[in-house]
């Protein structure tokens, strides 16, 4: 399934890095993550965009995240005002994107980020981040021939559900005691949509991933899923990837050392260079799905199969029978599957024990 902007959920997982407000502020600092996210094979790197005085009040506590990984007394309001980037600064990262050749995507806080993602920047895709999910106010605004992207941590199915609902301003999902689909509104929306599999924790606890939600959620609602990585090492997307993720999105860093609240719960370059290539394997021996001889197991066929053999010497005219034939390696004769075409029937010449049946 081809989807917009040439994002082909089919023949592979497409890998965003995350950069998110790694950057500390600096257009430098994030030039050089989106080369080194090039350079590690991701599809797609992912900026955030938001004013801070439209995102928080300006007395907002940090996250305990946030508090642990900046070691800095501050609140969020200032602590996001100094990793805000100014407008242009989006457009020189998507010119410098569009040179490398990847792809360029921004996460929305706020509405008129958000139009300013759709009108000034002209993007086909636009991420909705897991805490705007229930944001009707920045959902209202969403241009529906964008493709979306939509981040599902610390939100139920029903919510999840009444977001799409939303965008779309059609009553997709039906949400009483179970959701129930219109199955002819869905199409509509089926190729404008992926919504992400997330947990909101920096990191992720493992016993917290719950990836087989991956397959609940595409169950349930029927549209492609993704899945949105907060778990400190590089398994948990190639778990999701064999569970059917379509997308998988990681934060990624030069250094987990320096400072920021996001550095510390992101893939260093070689980490996350790793992580793509276990992505790749994974995608590689999750194979077609169907069940045959694969092309290297011919060769070994003949020696670790069975014929059917004379078990002891039996002469011409001798009934076969379980006593005198048995099967062994090589497969160079009858097959054992065809025993019944050869019980209680004549032996048409005489067979010296270990000589195949045929």
């Amino acid at each position: 399934m081809k989807l917009k902007n040439s994002i082909n959920l089919k023949n592979k997982t497409y890998i965003i890095a995350e950069v998110g407000v790694n950057h500390n502020g600096s257009i430098t600092l994030a030039k050089k993550i989106v080369l080194g996210a090039k350079k590690s094979g991701a599809d797609c790197v992912k900026f955030q965009i938001f004013d801070s005085g439209k995102l928080v009040t300006k007395n907002a506590p940090k996250a305990e995240y946030q508090i642990k990984n900046t070691k800095n007394k501050e609140n969020q309001f200032k602590m996001l005002k100094s990793l805000e980037l100014k407008k242009k600064d989006y457009l020189n990262l998507m010119s410098y994107c569009k040179k490398l050749k990847i792809d360029f995507l921004l996460s929305v806080f706020d509405e008129d980020s958000l139009i300013f993602a759709q009108r000034k920047l002209n993007l086909k895709k636009i991420k909705i981040p897991s805490g705007e999910l229930n944001n009707y106010f920045l959902l209202d605004k969403i241009d529906k021939k964008k493709f979306i992207i939509m981040s599902s941590g610390m939100s139920t199915i029903n919510e999840i559900a009444k977001s799409i609902n939303r965008i779309f301003k059609k009553e997709i999902y039906k949400i009483k005691n179970k959701i129930s689909i219109n199955q002819n509104l869905l199409k509509t929306i089926k190729e404008k949509i992926i919504v992400l599999h997330c947990v909101t924790d920096y990191p992720v606890d493992l016993k917290y991933a719950n990836i087989d939600a991956i397959s609940y959620l595409r169950n349930i609602l029927q549209i492609n899923i993704g899945y949105s990585d907060h778990t400190a090492g590089i398994i948990a997307p190639a778990l999701a990837v064999a569970k059917g993720a379509k997308m998988i999105e990681k934060h990624i860093t030069l250094s987990k050392k320096m400072k920021g609240p996001d550095h510390k719960a992101s893939l260093d370059l070689d980490e996350f260079k790793k992580m793509v290539k276990l992505i790749r394997d994974t995608e590689l021996m999750l194979g077609n799905g169907f069940k045959k001889i694969e092309k290297c197991e011919v060769k070994n066929m003949k020696i670790s199969k069975k014929s059917i053999v004379a078990k002891i010497n039996i002469k011409k005219g001798e009934y076969f029978s379980f006593k005198n034939i048995t099967a062994k390696r090589p497969f160079n004769g009858i097959s054992p599957d065809n025993i019944d075409n050869y019980l209680n029937k004549k032996s048409k010449m005489n067979l010296k024990k270990d000589e195949k049946v045929i």
